[in-house]
Order: structure tokens, then sequence, then C-alpha cells
């Protein structure tokens, strides 16, 4: 922090999208100034740059030389974060990385090795982790007021037509993407699954491409099993319109469900466990009360994560979202894959080496022609732009 100010000096590398809507959110943040932007395109970063009065660059490496900044926001497309990240980490400088972190866990996994041997903060894009009832959520799994958990259940539409794939085409690529719906439309809702829930250890999954004209997966699932015994089912898709985003927590004092981003939590009179051993009664069953619940009030979005971020390095505030947190839902993503690819159980961890091999099996064989989009539109997410 330069001169003393405390202010975090920021720079954004990818502004041809997302980055745009973080350039402008950054405004909103005493504790954060925006001083460079960079893009691969030379008129977008020349445009988002004059836009915000700031230098702009089209190579990452002469933003960080330049050291205008303390930090740096990546939201380039996520198969070219790793090595850009590597290169600001090293020079000393904090990152804050857009989701998800990486296509493959094995670059993720440099990624948060460099930052702890540079001793630099490193956080990830989750704002979703800031909203109301995901905060009372966390709370009440934590106080323990649900108990053991018997089970976990995400559902998770994410619907896409064929326009939004065909606008880029780099979009639903193996070389583009790395992956489909998994990888770039559910990781906040996986995110939010496993930090309620936890992680599993074994997974059984199923990838398919069901109605669109792309090469990675619309539609993936997997059957989950825990280290403590219980067991879950995990659902995206980009087939699916509609309503009926949710994740479902059943334990052995009570039943969570975030619905739609609606939370309600029911309590049993008697723990499950207890009830079912100690009830004399035939037709007897556990009373469940919903709760009444009060949620925090304040803002919500990109903008608490940039907060946080920024008063993370200046005051030391716990990050909401740490970076080496994004592991979790990138590697769950490749083990439904691998399961998927392999047709057998996989356990978690999984292996780097597996995963690379076939990442690069699918990416080196790949036979699919993508037609060039008559226009290529980077447009950030009309339901993010104001996040």
């Amino acid at each position: 922090m330069a001169g003393g100010e405390k202010v975090v000096r920021m720079g954004v590398i990818g502004v041809g999208g997302m980055g745009q809507g973080h350039c402008k959110t950054m405004q909103k943040v005493e504790e954060m100034k925006l001083c460079a932007v960079c893009d691969f395109s030379a008129a977008t970063a020349e445009k988002v740059g004059k836009e915000h009065n700031v230098p702009y660059f089209s190579d990452p490496k002469e933003l960080i030389k330049a050291k205008l900044c303390d930090a740096v926001l990546i939201a380039t497309p996520h198969p070219v974060r790793p090595p850009i990240a590597i290169e600001v980490l090293k020079a000393g400088l904090h990152l804050l990385s857009e989701k998800p972190l990486s296509e493959n866990v094995a670059t993720a996994d440099k990624m948060i090795a460099m930052a702890k041997k540079k001793g630099v903060a490193f956080g990830i894009m989750f704002q979703r982790r800031t909203e109301p009832p995901v905060i009372k959520a966390l709370e009440l799994i934590r106080g323990g007021e649900l108990g053991k958990l018997y089970r976990r259940t995400l559902i998770s539409p994410e619907y896409r037509s064929q326009a939004y794939y065909d606008s880029g085409g780099w979009r639903a690529t193996w070389k583009g993407e790395g992956g489909g719906v998994m990888m770039n439309q559910a990781p906040h809702v996986i995110d939010l699954f496993l930090l309620l829930g936890g992680m599993p250890n074994r997974v059984i999954g199923n990838c398919e491409t069901r109605l669109h004209r792309i090469e990675v997966e619309d539609h993936g699932e997997a059957m989950l099993f825990y280290p403590d015994g219980g067991t879950g089912y995990m659902y995206t898709s980009t087939c699916e319109a509609g309503p009926g985003q949710m994740i479902e927590l059943f334990g052995d004092k009570g039943k969570l469900c975030w619905r739609n981003g609606q939370l309600s939590f029911w309590k049993f009179n008697q723990p499950i466990a207890e009830f079912t051993v100690s009830n004399k009664e035939m037709w007897a069953a556990v009373k469940a009360e919903e709760v009444k619940l009060e949620l925090t009030t304040g803002d919500v979005g990109h903008v608490n994560i940039h907060r946080n971020f920024a008063r993370h390095i200046l005051n030391g505030e716990p990050l909401v979202a740490p970076g080496e947190e994004g592991i979790r839902s990138l590697e769950l993503a490749n083990a439904v894959w691998l399961s998927s690819f392999k047709k057998k159980p996989i356990d978690l961890p999984i292996s780097r080496s597996a995963y690379n091999a076939f990442l690069n099996k699918v990416r080196t064989e790949s036979t699919f022609v993508k037609e060039a989009p008559t226009a290529v539109k980077a447009e950030t997410d009309p339901q993010h732009a104001k996040a």
C-alpha cells in the first residue's frame, strides 16, 4: 500500500467480460482502488483503461512489472488463469481469482502452493457465500443444530440455450473450457453445497451431452459417499429451465433446505437415532417443527468479496472465500468426469495424474468442430451485472 495509504491498489487481468463488472464494483469499496487493467485484446484493454482513467496493458507480465498494484484480480477464461496467477504470486502480489481456479486440480494445486510459499493473500470470487441464507445455514450447521448428516442433496438447474454456447468459439469445448456445466455454470452452488455439507470421499459419476451441440457435458450428476457414512446426490444441468435450485441436508436433529435462495429449517423433537430405538409405539414418528429464522441484512454479491479481500490484506480480517477452498468444487467436478469416463467409483482426493491423462486424451482425440460465431459476444451475465 503505497505512501502508507489504507487502500489496496488493484489491477484486473481479463476485462472482456466479467472483469468489466469487477472494475465497476471496486468503486464501491473504500479500501480498494483500481490502478491498472489488462486484456489480451489490446483494443479491449484500451477501451476499459480509458473508461476508468487507468493505465492499460495487453500483456499480464507488463502489468506486473509496472508495479502499479498491490493485488490483482484475474477474470480471464479459467484454462489460462493458472500461468498468469503463478506470475502474479511470484511477484509477491496478492491474488483474487474468478471461479473456477482452473480446469483441473493439478494446476490449481500449483496456485495454492505458490500463494503459501510467497505468504500473500489468495481469495476466490465465491460471492454467494455472503448471502444471508447461506450465512444462517452455515451458522446452524456449525452450531450442531442438524447433528450427524445422513443425506446431502444438490439440485442445480442452470439453463443455457444453444445461442449462449454459440456466442464464443471457446465455450463448451475441452480445449477452451475443460468441461461444461460443472466447470462454468454450477461452481457457485457446488461450492455452497460443499461448504455446508462437507466433502465426499467417493463418487460415482455420470456425464452426458443431452440437448446441445457441444462436446462437454450439459448434464452432470453423481452419487456421493462421505467419510461419516452419509450419502448424497448431486445434479447439475443446462438442459433444465425454471426454478428449483436446491441444497437439502438431512441430519439426526433436523432438516435444512435452501431452495431458490430461501432457507427453511425443521428441528426434530428428538434425535432420529435415539427415537428409533426408544419409541414403543408402532406408528409413531419423530415430529418436526419449522423454526423461524432471522437473517442478516446488508450488501450481497461481488462487493462483499472485494471488501473482505481488501480488509484481509489491510487488517487481517478472515477471508470469506480463501483461494485454497476453490479446489473443492473443482476436484468434485473432475472426479465426476473421471468416474463417468472410467465407469467406476473414484476416491477423493483424486489422482492428479489420472485426471491429467483423461483431460489430455479428450483434448487430443477431439474431433468436434464448432461453427465460428457470427459475432463473438463478451457480455456479463445480467443476473450478476449489478452484483
